[in-house]
């Protein structure tokens, strides 16, 4: 018997497809909502019904928890899924769907209330012997406050918005005159992206590595930590490219955090899918707690194809009320190779990553062995500019790292979407850096590589565009099929491009 008959997904684009896939796998009805911008979305028409939610703004639509809660109700749904952002961990979606006699699906409302912030993750994490960098314990009051402690814990810090994630609201600093400038603008990006203008510091970490550590925990008290996930590769403290497991860790440097995770999660009686973001130092093997996400993470894929398990459909069984399948024992006999998964956003790395809207004109996805594509578009699909510009996830598996590279590679030169700049080009940069490959990367990789990795990119959109002129100069309309590839082959010469230049000449 399925756990419920109606789930209904809280959210859109590629997460609601990859839920409703496991709901229906489940053999439930899979309930979508969608904003009037989002009318004619894939997860729209992938939905065994959908509901209208508002105006295209989140506020209006995904963020408007009545809105969500009338949707859920009219659908007679039994549970509903959150996804992740929006409203995946608001304290107050969660009681809302609770008393109206649904089941979340993710930890319960209790719950959410121990650690609604940053800093109440924090407290538990010192409480459960999770290492935590020197920092303030509660949000700081004043900027004089700040510079006090600065001077104290010792330069460079990192400002954080004690609410919300997403980078928004983090700035390192490296310096009091730094301090001076970040503080008040840090606390009106809180202010305007979480309704809370609470600001805390802590010391950062040298060379740090961004690693995240997924726990498994379900209503009785039982607890696995399915390793750790590679976040490092970043901009501005967003994730671009995640990998499981870590290239850097060793395996007792990753099993000394399996216990006080577990016991984080026994102190607050946590259950189904919670992620324990880290930053760890290569300089001194130091682990730093960051913060506890209540939700599944984007990147969860790249767990379950080392572990093959199926993260979706467990967290909606823990929610039900199901027993752990597992014990830690058993989960670590599970992991085979490597994952590495690719944030395909609609964006412009050339342009300092600025949001690139629009219709998309030709979708072709990867595909082979150790491929997955998790999408929310396809030919003719609109990417608004009102959301989260991630647009797909490609993910590739390897029965080691360099496998998964190679894997990765290809996958990335198989990918074709037009009518909107995507992040595709510069993965392809990043899976042949050597530093990459060898592992060898900090939380700053892009931004020290960004003016290499533009150059080469506008280099080679220069090109494409010259190719195309000269292919279409030479009268490839008019010719047949061998004889456009024998002009092909001629002007890829010339412009010393290969036969992967990836040009797309429509006639």
């Amino acid at each position: 018997m399925p756990p419920f008959g109606k789930v209904l997904v809280a959210n859109r684009g590629e997460i609601a497809v990859r839920v409703m896939k496991g709901i229906k796998e489940m053999g439930m009805k899979a309930i979508g909502v969608y904003s009037d911008a989002d009318k004619y979305a894939v997860h729209v028409k992938y939905a065994d019904e959908a509901y209208n939610i508002g105006k295209a703004p989140a506020l209006d639509s995904y963020l408007n928890i009545q809105h969500i809660v009338d949707a859920a109700e009219k659908a007679h749904a039994d549970a509903v899924h959150p996804g992740y952002g929006f409203l995946s961990e608001n304290a107050s979606f969660v009681e809302a769907v609770e008393k109206a006699g649904m089941t979340f699906i993710g930890p319960s409302s209790e719950v959410m209330n121990k650690i609604k912030d940053k800093l109440d993750g924090k407290k538990v994490a010192n409480m459960a012997g999770v290492p935590t960098a020197p920092g303030s314990d509660g949000p700081i009051s004043s900027l004089d406050e700040a510079l006090k402690l600065a001077e104290k814990i010792g330069y460079p810090i990192m400002v954080k918005a004690a609410s919300g994630g997403g980078g928004v609201g983090i700035t390192r600093v490296d310096n009091s005159d730094q301090l001076v400038d970040v503080w008040e603008r840090n606390k009106r990006l809180a202010l305007q992206a979480f309704g809370k203008s609470d600001l805390y510091i802590e010391k950062y970490a040298v060379n740090p590595r961004h690693i995240e550590f997924q726990l498994i925990g379900d209503k009785y008290g039982g607890y696995v930590v399915a390793w750790e996930r590679e976040c490092t590769i970043q901009r501005r403290n967003q994730k671009l490219i995640e990998e499981a497991p870590s290239p850097a860790l060793k395996m007792e440097e990753r099993e000394s955090m399996f216990e006080p995770i577990v016991k984080f999660g026994q102190i607050i009686n946590y259950f189904t899918m919670g992620t324990f973001e880290t930053a760890f130092s290569d300089a001194t093997r130091d682990f730093y707690f960051l913060e506890l996400n209540k939700r599944l993470q984007v990147e969860h894929p790249t767990t379950e194809l080392i572990f093959r398990i199926d993260l979706v459909k467990m967290q909606i069984l823990l929610a039900a009320g199901e027993h752990l399948p597992f014990t830690q024992e058993e989960l670590n006999r599970r992991v085979r190779g490597s994952a590495i998964e690719y944030r395909i956003n609609a964006e412009d790395p050339i342009n300092g990553f600025t949001g690139n809207s629009g219709f998309i004109t030709y979708y072709k996805e990867p595909t082979g062995p150790g491929v997955r594509v998790d999408s929310g578009v396809d030919t003719n699909s609109w990417v608004p500019p009102f959301y989260d510009s991630l647009v797909s996830k490609l993910i590739v598996y390897g029965e080691s790292r360099p496998r998964a590279i190679e894997a990765g590679i290809r996958a990335l030169n198989d990918y074709k979407i037009g009518g909107i700049k995507t992040t595709i080009e510069l993965y392809k940069w990043i899976m042949r850096d050597p530093d990459f490959q060898e592992g060898k990367f900090s939380t700053s990789y892009i931004a020290e590589k960004t003016e290499r990795f533009v150059k080469e990119l506008r280099y080679q959109e220069e090109m494409r565009a010259a190719l195309a002129a000269e292919i279409q100069a030479r009268g490839l309309n008019r010719t047949t099929q061998p004889q456009r590839a024998v002009i092909q082959r001629s002007a890829w010469k010339t412009y010393g491009l290969n036969s992967q230049a990836n040009v797309r000449v429509m006639w």
